[in-house]
């Protein structure tokens, strides 16, 4: 179930897809992958899924992630959206595997040099 981050990446060129950081708004906005979004996941299972269809419908492909291999908050947030007939996968490596990387980010504590990354 779990999605690479080359996979990830590549799948972002699709407009059907929407990456979601399901951390709070607070870690969201310190590091998050470039052009992903925020639901957080702290909310009720049910708040979270009524967040995310009032937002996108249920057409869309969604990727969860969090911070890193050491949280499963992505991971429960995908099967949750599953669990309710929505299109769900799982990026576990997060931001942390993301960034480190080179991959693009940005928050407040993203890098300047991750600007040239590829």
């Amino acid at each position: 179930m779990t999605m690479t981050k080359e996979a990830v990446k590549d799948k972002m060129k699709d407009g059907n897809v929407v990456v979601l950081n399901v951390l709070p708004e607070a870690e969201f906005a310190k590091l998050h992958i470039i052009g992903s979004e925020n639901i957080p996941f702290g909310l009720t299972p049910a708040d979270f899924i009524q967040a995310v269809e009032k937002k996108y419908g249920k057409e869309k492909f969604f990727i969860t992630y969090s911070a890193s291999l050491s949280s499963d908050t992505g991971l429960k947030a995908a099967k949750t959206l599953q669990e309710n007939k929505f299109k769900a996968n799982d990026y576990a490596g997060g931001t942390q595997e993301w960034s480190e990387a080179g991959y693009p980010t940005e928050g407040t504590d993203a890098k300047a040099s991750v600007a040239s990354a590829k």
